[in-house]
């Protein structure tokens, strides 16, 4: 059995008869003949009963079409994949984030990137550092964005962008009217923070530590765009990274810079260097470029 025997009976079967196969295959006739007879040698039993000039299947026929079918439908699904593959890298993206990403960044450059890939499919996954770190490292995801990579081991870790922290207060807020925001005002201030445990939090803690402030630490909140919220329902100031900040400037609140000045790293982890998709590759320059543009727009 192989698969010119199986391509012909495909056709014939499809067709209806071994001269419209033979148009369709570019051969002779008689060869699709011959080539039905071998399959039946090979299988072992009748694929047709001839009744003059007509072809009809038998029920083996029938039922080995059937599995033909189920085959080609395989074979289609992987001429597909390998067009995904020879044009994208992989038909399918999956992405790993920490929630300060994901939930603003991510959304809005994985619009601009799949425009030009209607094909493409994307999976995003959205949860702490830990477990974006797990999900690159078992393969289950093609790439992971994180704020602190942890232990990484023989990951490729890149550095996508450094972006000053901006500080965020209710609009009423007597703060509201200065330019800049130093770490001094904010002695006794209502304070909205990151849980302990998270990296973010840690970075900010240490200024305040670093510069004698006591703060009143009235909230903690697990994610930025948690810590945005709380500062538009009045409930105190927060530390963030702009990009999510600027989700929220349709509430009533007013983001200002902040010193001493506090970058917010951004990270690029990968399963390894051998790993790296074409179509994931083409994402992180997408990425970059967002990134790129937010810096001169900053700069402007």
């Amino acid at each position: 059995m192989n698969l010119k025997q199986i391509e012909a009976f495909r056709s014939v079967m499809r067709l209806g008869s071994m001269t419209a196969a033979a148009e369709v295959l570019y051969t002779s006739q008689p060869n699709v003949s011959r080539l039905i007879s071998q399959l039946e040698l090979s299988t072992g039993f009748a694929l047709f009963k001839r009744a003059g000039v007509r072809l009809i299947p038998t029920h083996e026929g029938q039922a080995f079409f059937l599995e033909v079918e189920r085959a080609f439908v395989g074979m289609d699904s992987l001429k597909h994949s390998a067009k995904n593959i020879r044009n994208l890298g992989t038909g399918r993206l999956r992405v790993a984030s920490v929630p300060a990403t994901g939930m603003s960044v991510i959304p809005t450059v994985l619009k601009t990137f799949s425009q030009s890939r209607p094909e493409l499919t994307v999976s995003l996954h959205v949860n702490t550092s830990s477990n974006v770190e797990q999900w690159v490292k078992s393969q289950f995801c093609d790439l992971g964005i994180v704020i602190h990579p942890g232990d990484l081991n023989n990951q490729q870790v890149e550095l996508l962008a450094e972006i000053s922290a901006v500080c965020v207060l209710p609009a009423t807020h007597p703060l509201a009217q200065l330019e800049v925001i130093t770490v001094g005002d904010l002695e006794g201030q209502p304070f909205i923070s990151l849980c302990h445990g998270d990296g973010t939090r840690t970075l900010v803690d240490e200024v305040f530590e670093k510069a004698g402030v006591e703060r009143v630490m009235a909230m903690e909140a697990q994610y930025s765009a948690i810590t945005c919220e709380m500062v538009a329902q009045g409930m105190g100031i927060t530390l963030t990274h702009p990009l999510v900040a600027k989700d929220y400037l349709h509430r009533d609140i007013v983001v200002r810079p902040f010193r001493p000045e506090v970058l917010f790293r951004t990270y690029v982890i990968w399963p390894n260097a051998q790993n790296h998709t074409h179509l994931a590759e083409e994402f992180i320059e997408t990425l970059k470029g967002y990134y790129r543009d937010v810096a001169n727009c900053e700069s402007s």
